[in-house]
């Protein structure tokens, strides 16, 4: 797929093509997808020049549509001057090659669009890596019927050899290899990654989760006061980005996003990303963003759901945070919304009040789950220190005795346990507490 350049005003033009199957899909079920499908299409600089439908109850192993339809499809393509097709349907090699000598287009599916996209913003080692091992394993089955020419092999010997590979056999066997070396390099990636997650195990963590271009960076940018730009596009994010909400507060919150979440996501992108999305997997809490905007926002926050639910992050604690409420023409939506979903914030990322509300919420979530405790710490003791000056809020402190202090804290749950060795008795708290001071 060959998309415009910066710098270059030429952009391509497309058709694009909905598969609406009787009892399966429905045609505005179908329209949404094609909304969808021109909005990534138009990230890579493609604009959508005519759409078509194609009612089918059996689908054709050739071609996918009907003879009809390849027709028109041909017809449409000529007049606007398209060299692309889209058809939003996952197509086999046979068929993609069959629709491209009858069109005349270079034809592709949602998939290899999608997979496009990811090419374009993957910006490091790890998410390079990512794109590339998924764009392979796309390509690995739809290797067919591309090469007439066959290779004879050399070797020694005085018997007859045969054919030998075909082309086609030699680049499937050199992309399963370019697979295998690229998942040996992730796993090494991957082996970092989580030495630098281990690190952040005594830290609170939250993870904002959402359907593609909903503004969890935005947000995340207003949360934390850091310069990570928002991007109105899709998929803008592939990389998990990690960063303290505020670093003055103890205990220490730490906020990751990552990538967007899409109708129809590839389960082969999914893996491929599994490591970026473990960030979720390991939240202590989820932040749901919502484009409360958008005229399916029902559907994108099913398809949030059904993701969280396929990377096992299902039953973590979450707040639902429906952004872009400034875009709502009827005020009584809103209304509608904080009734029927109980634990959400209705905000615009771009606003600074309603980010700090969401930061709000979010310490409120972490020290309502707090366990008060007093304690009873040595001077001496580093590690508890460090624990208590990282991880705790000190309510009530008393310093008066030269070997150790007496202190009455909040503590999150992994951390209250691991301090419960220094408790003072329960017969001696109230006296305690009564000597300390705030």
């Amino acid at each position: 797929m060959h998309t415009s350049d910066e710098g270059n005003n030429a952009r391509q033009s497309a058709v694009i093509v909905g598969v609406v199957r009787p009892g399966i899909t429905d045609a505005a079920e179908v329209e949404f997808d094609l909304d969808e499908i021109a909005r990534l299409l138009d990230t890579l600089g493609v604009d959508v020049c005519e759409r078509l439908l194609q009612r089918r109850t059996h689908l054709s192993a050739s071609h996918l549509l009907g003879k009809g339809k390849v027709a028109e499809l041909r017809a449409i393509a000529s007049k606007h001057q398209a060299k692309l097709v889209v058809i939003d349907h996952p197509l086999s090699g046979v068929q993609i090659k069959n629709l491209e000598t009858d069109t005349e287009c270079e034809v592709i599916d949602r998939t290899a669009v999608i997979l496009e996209i990811f090419a374009k913003h993957a910006k490091t080692k790890e998410a390079k890596t990512q794109v590339e091992i998924a764009r392979l394993e796309y390509m690995l089955p739809r290797m067919v019927g591309q090469w007439t020419h066959f290779v004879r092999q050399s070797g020694g010997g005085v018997t007859v050899r045969g054919m030998g590979e075909s082309q086609i056999e030699i680049d499937r066997r050199r992309a399963r290899e370019r697979i295998n070396r690229l998942q040996k390099k992730l796993h090494g990636i991957r082996t970092e990654r989580d030495t630098q997650r281990k690190l952040r195990n005594n830290e609170l963590k939250v993870a904002l989760v959402g359907y593609t271009n909903s503004g969890k960076t935005t947000l995340m940018q207003q949360m934390t006061q850091s310069p990570v730009a928002g991007e109105n596009t899709l998929f803008a994010t592939l990389d998990a980005s990690v960063r303290v909400i505020d670093p003055r507060l103890r205990p220490n919150i730490l906020l990751s996003d990552t990538v967007g979440f899409i109708r129809k996501l590839p389960s082969g992108l999914i893996e491929s990303f599994k490591s970026t999305l473990e960030e979720v997997v390991y939240a202590n809490l989820i932040l749901h963003v919502v484009d409360i905007s958008a005229p399916n926002y029902q559907m994108q926050m099913q398809t949030t759901e059904n993701t969280l639910a396929e990377i096992g992050a299902a039953d973590i604690p979450c707040i639902v945070v429906f952004n872009k409420v400034d875009r709502l023409g009827d005020p009584r939506i809103a209304k509608l919304l904080q009734k029927k979903f109980a634990n959400s914030i209705l905000v615009s990322a771009l606003d600074h009040d309603d980010a700090m509300r969401v930061r709000t919420a979010v310490f409120s979530f972490f020290t309502d789950r707090f366990t008060e405790q007093n304690l009873k710490i040595p001077y001496d003791d580093a590690h508890a220190w460090s624990l208590l000056h990282r991880s705790c809020v000190i309510i009530k402190a008393d310093y008066d005795n030269p070997s150790f202090a007496l202190l009455h804290v909040k503590a999150a749950p992994y951390v209250a346990s691991y301090l419960s060795r220094y408790r003072v008795d329960e017969s001696d708290e109230g006296d305690i507490s009564d000597g300390m001071h705030s």
